[in-house]
């Protein structure tokens, strides 16, 4: 199984002004994350699956995923892609998931913190995706550890 950990794009400032779960993808951050699915899309194009945190931003992002494959994929909302969300869960939802390719929308610090422990690997220093980024793990088998295929920046697909 090919697992895509995909932070979402940019989103509106926290300026007190809305909730945190509130906040939507910018202009820009809409304009971007166009331009990466799509790129996704043409890398992936047998991706049979796309998971997203509930949070506005993030599910806008796994919105424009759903876009570039012609809405061959439904989006399916899952509370473990929230910020805080439980690993134990995450791992129940691949062990669930008949996808050989996978989205999985989120936030960081947890995409890079779920990455660390899928792979079994640690970091002595901070690892995080920018906005837009995405990280490609390859799991043979649901109870081993999965390997890190690659980390793609967003400026890889000619953005920012």
């Amino acid at each position: 199984m090919l697992i895509v950990l995909l932070r979402h794009g940019l989103a509106e400032e926290k300026d007190g002004s809305k909730p945190d779960r509130e906040r939507r993808l910018t202009r820009e951050g809409n304009r971007e994350m166009k331009r990466v699915a799509a790129a996704l899309a043409k890398l992936l194009p047998d991706a049979g699956a796309i998971f997203s945190s509930p949070l506005i931003r993030a599910y806008e992002t796994a919105e424009w995923v759903a876009k570039a494959y012609d809405e061959k994929l439904t989006v399916e909302t899952t509370a473990t892609l929230a910020p805080g969300g439980d690993f134990g869960e995450f791992r129940e939802l691949l062990r669930r998931s008949q996808a050989g390719c996978a989205y999985f929308v989120g936030h960081e610090p947890d995409l890079s913190s779920l990455m660390l422990d899928l792979t079994s690997m640690h970091a002595d220093a901070k690892v995080a995706l920018k906005k837009g980024g995405c990280y490609g793990l390859e799991m043979k088998e649901k109870d081993r550890p999965a390997r890190l295929r690659w980390m793609l920046a967003p400026e890889l697909f000619g953005v920012r």
